[in-house]
């Protein structure tokens, strides 16, 4: 046997050995010197917007996003991701052995820009049923009457655009600011209501001799309940655990994700005093149609989905804030004066729409403001 040829199987050996090590590791197997043994590991992967933020693994700075963090062994690690200028975010992640653990993060600014979007006063502001369009009342000047804003992604409100917003009904042929408002099921339709007047306002164009549909209220009415409810039963037949179809189907109060991959859910529950006397606390939790888990929310006056799907708005009395779906990271996002019936959030999740004044004599009519999110 030549020399020649022992080097080639001495070599050959030693390159089919360094693959087997590289596809070893790199399916997630390491060998363990303090259990001596060899054992699977997991992997992490983390995007974050913004990105290039720093990643603590059980306090220890590893990496930044966005980055894979693999041969984890299988535990549960804490994870904490940080920039200057945005809320932490952290939470308890469980690595398990071969599998890859995604996390997409959003953070928050820790000091959010607050800026005006109306300058001529609003009321009744009313968001449409598919989150696209804001109809509101202007009460001064030549602008009053009913408007409606279609929310384009990263475009801010300007009166001196054509198209958004624009003016749908002027107030030289009704008061509109005395007027409630309902948008039609498709979002397409404004309903004006009046003492003794009705009017049915399309909400892309200007109506310049507006429709009274006082004789035909009720019937309109009823069959936008019909659609709504149709809506909601076909998305409930479409939930295939039958204990999570039966939940959303007997809830007192039901909001989808806009993706429509998780519901919220109202199931009040009765804690006992020791008074004797009982408390009806929220019991609002969400219920992911995924992966089948279900997370209670932090009680608020109201919950509202942020158009991701992935983040909550939590609005009470004095403040505004968000948190992960899961009810983690809660983090405050504005304290201050607004008006808690309307806060609305842009479609693409870039920031939120409040009303609120400012406490000067060229500035106390209520506006819209809008609040940043990134």
């Amino acid at each position: 046997m030549s020399k020649k040829f022992i080097f080639t199987i001495i070599t050959t050996l030693i390159v089919a050995i360094g693959a087997g090590i590289v596809i070893f590791y790199a399916r997630g197997y390491t060998i363990s010197t303090k259990e001596r043994r060899i054992v699977g590991t997991g992997i992490i992967t983390i995007t974050s917007e913004p990105d290039s933020a720093s990643v603590f693994v059980d306090g220890h700075l590893t990496t930044a996003t966005n980055a894979t963090i693999s041969t984890l062994p299988s535990k549960t690690y804490t994870i904490k991701i940080a920039k200057e200028g945005f809320i932490p975010w952290e939470r308890q992640v469980e690595v398990k052995e071969g599998l890859v653990t995604e996390l997409k993060i959003t953070l928050f600014p820790s000091i959010p820009t607050i800026y005006p979007l109306t300058y001529s006063g609003v009321v009744n502001p009313i968001l449409s049923p598919d989150s696209s369009k804001l109809a509101f009342v202007v009460t001064g000047g030549k602008k009053s009457g009913v408007w409606v804003w279609t929310m384009a992604n990263n475009q801010p409100i300007s009166f001196a655009r054509s198209s958004e917003p624009h003016q749908i009904a002027a107030s030289t042929f009704a008061d509109f600011s005395k007027a409630t408002f309902k948008w039609s099921p498709d979002s397409k339709q404004v309903l004006a209501s009046l003492p003794g007047n009705n009017y049915l306002l399309n909400a892309d164009s200007l109506n310049s001799e507006p429709r009274d549909i006082t004789p035909i209220l009720d019937a309109t009415l009823q069959g936008w309940d019909e659609d709504v409810k149709d809506k909601d039963v076909s998305r409930i037949e479409t939930i295939k655990d039958s204990k999570l179809r039966k939940i959303a189907s007997e809830s007192a109060l039901l909001k989808w994700s806009p993706d429509e991959t998780k519901f919220m859910s109202f199931e009040p529950a009765v804690k006992k005093q020791p008074t004797g006397s009982t408390e009806t606390l929220s019991g609002l939790k969400v219920y992911d149609l995924v992966d089948g888990k279900q997370y209670s929310l932090p009680e608020a006056k109201n919950h509202i989905w942020l158009p991701d799907s992935r983040h909550i708005i939590l609005v009470d009395d004095n403040s505004i804030s968000v948190s992960d779906f899961d009810g983690t990271n809660k983090a405050v996002l504005y304290a201050g004066k607004f008006d808690k019936g309307y806060v609305f959030p842009w479609p693409d999740s870039s920031r939120l729409v409040i009303v609120s004044s400012v406490p000067t004599p060229t500035a106390s009519e209520p506006n819209l403001f809008g609040i940043n999110l990134k």
